[in-house]
C-alpha cells in the first residue's frame, strides 16, 4: 500500500472514548488555542442522522488529540497523536433537518471560580504573591518568572473583577503570558522561549510550500521609537516621566525619530511605570508585523508562543524572527486536518 497523509483524532468523554462512534458522523472539529488568559475553545459538529449520539450533559469533559496517523515520506509531517487537552462543555445544540449536535466547549481548568467577579484589594506585594493567591484559590499550581515574580505592587484592586480578568490585566501590564496548562496557572514574558519548567521550547520551521493561504502586514504602530509613561512622586508633589526605547530591527528607528508612544494611565510609582514603558515597547516592536498563514497539512504539535522560522516568502518575511500569537487546528471531512496561524515579530 503506497504511503499517504492520513489524518487521525481522539475523542474521549468523561474518560470514554467515543472516536469510533464519532468518526463516521464528524462534520468539523476545531480547537483554538489563545495565550492572553483566554480559554482554549473546541467546536464539535456530528451527524444525528439515526438519533443514536446522546447530548453531552453541561460540565462533561472532552478529551482531544489530533494529528497524522500516517504521512508521506517527504512531507517532514510527524506522525502520531498530539494531547490538545482537556474541555468541560459549555454549550451544546440538536438540531435539522439534517439532524446535527453541535458541542462548544472550553478548557477544563477555567473554573467557574476562576471566572467570579470578586472584590478584594492587593497592598504592597508582588506578582509572585498574587499569582500564588489565585492560583491557591483555583486549585492550580503558580508557575511564575523569577523575573516577574520579585516584581513590586504597590496596590492592585479587584472591584468586582474575576481573577481571569486581573491576571489578564497583570499580564497586559507586565507584557506577560497570563493563561492556565494542565493544572498550572503560568505567568511569563511573552517570548520567553522556555517552557514552565525551564525547558528551551524548539524552533519550528515553515516554508513558502507549507502555505495553502498566506498575507503579510505591516502595523503603522511600528512607527515608534520611543515609549514614556507618568508616575507621581509623592516627595515631589509632582508628576514625572519615564522612558524605554522601541529596540530591535522589528521595531527600531533607524536612527530617525519616529516618534512616541505616550501611556495615560498614572503610575504609583517610578519602577511601576518604567516596567510599564518598557512591556509597551516590546509589544510596539512584536506589532510591527503581522503574518497568517494556513497550512496545507495541519501541524497539531504548534502552539501559542513557539518561536518560528519561516522561509521562501520575502526577504522582509524571511529575515524576521515570528512567534506564534494564535493558533486554530481544524478537522473535517471535505478540508482534512488543517492549521491556521497568527504570527508576530518576537522582540
Amino acid at each position: 500500500m503506497p504511503e499517504a497523509n492520513i489524518p487521525g483524532f481522539r475523542v474521549t468523554l468523561d474518560g470514554r472514548d467515543l472516536t469510533e462512534a464519532i468518526a463516521p458522523r464528524l462534520i468539523s472539529l476545531s480547537v483554538s488555542e489563545k495565550r492572553g488568559g483566554e480559554a482554549d475553545q473546541l467546536d464539535l459538529t456530528i451527524h444525528d442522522h439515526d438519533g443514536a449520539m446522546a447530548i453531552p450533559r453541561e460540565g462533561a469533559r472532552l478529551q482531544v488529540s489530533l494529528g497524522w496517523t500516517s504521512a508521506t515520506s517527504d512531507s517532514g509531517l510527524p506522525v502520531g497523536l498530539v494531547d490538545k487537552g482537556s474541555f468541560k462543555v459549555d454549550e451544546a445544540d440538536w438540531g435539522g433537518p439534517p439532524d446535527l449536535i453541535t458541542i462548544r466547549a472550553r478548557s477544563a481548568d477555567l473554573t467557574a471560580g476562576y471566572r467570579q467577579r470578586r472584590e478584594r484589594r492587593h497592598r504592597d506585594t508582588t506578582i509572585g504573591a498574587i499569582v500564588q493567591q489565585v492560583a491557591g484559590a483555583n486549585g492550580l499550581q503558580p508557575h511564575v518568572a523569577p523575573d516577574l515574580a520579585s516584581i513590586a505592587v504597590p496596590v492592585l484592586s479587584q472591584d468586582q473583577v474575576s481573577d481571569m480578568a486581573l491576571i489578564r490585566r497583570l499580564g497586559r501590564r507586565h507584557d506577560a503570558v497570563a493563561q492556565i496548562r494542565d493544572g498550572r496557572l503560568i505567568f511569563m514574558p511573552i517570548g520567553a522561549g522556555v517552557t514552565p519548567g525551564g525547558r528551551e521550547i524548539p524552533a519550528a520551521a515553515l516554508t513558502k510550500r507549507d502555505g495553502d493561504k498566506y498575507s503579510f502586514r505591516r502595523v503603522e504602530r511600528g512607527k515608534y521609537n520611543k515609549v514614556e509613561a507618568r508616575w507621581h512622586s509623592q516627595a515631589g508633589a509632582k508628576r514625572e516621566t519615564v522612558s524605554a526605547e522601541v529596540g530591535g530591527p522589528a521595531g527600531g528607528s533607524g536612527g530617525r525619530d519616529r516618534g512616541t508612544r505616550r501611556i495615560r494611565r498614572v503610575y504609583a510609582t517610578e519602577a511601576e511605570a518604567r516596567e510599564a514603558a518598557r512591556a509597551e515597547a516590546r509589544r510596539i516592536i512584536r506589532a510591527a508585523a503581522e503574518f497568517e498563514i494556513t497550512l496545507a497539512y495541519g501541524r497539531p504539535d504548534l502552539y501559542p508562543e513557539r518561536p518560528m522560522t519561516l522561509a521562501g516568502f520575502k526577504p522582509e518575511i524571511d529575515t524576521k524572527s515570528w512567534l506564534i500569537a494564535e493558533v486554530t487546528h481544524s478537522l473535517d471531512s471535505a478540508s482534512g486536518l488543517r492549521t491556521r496561524l497568527k504570527l508576530e515579530t518576537r522582540s
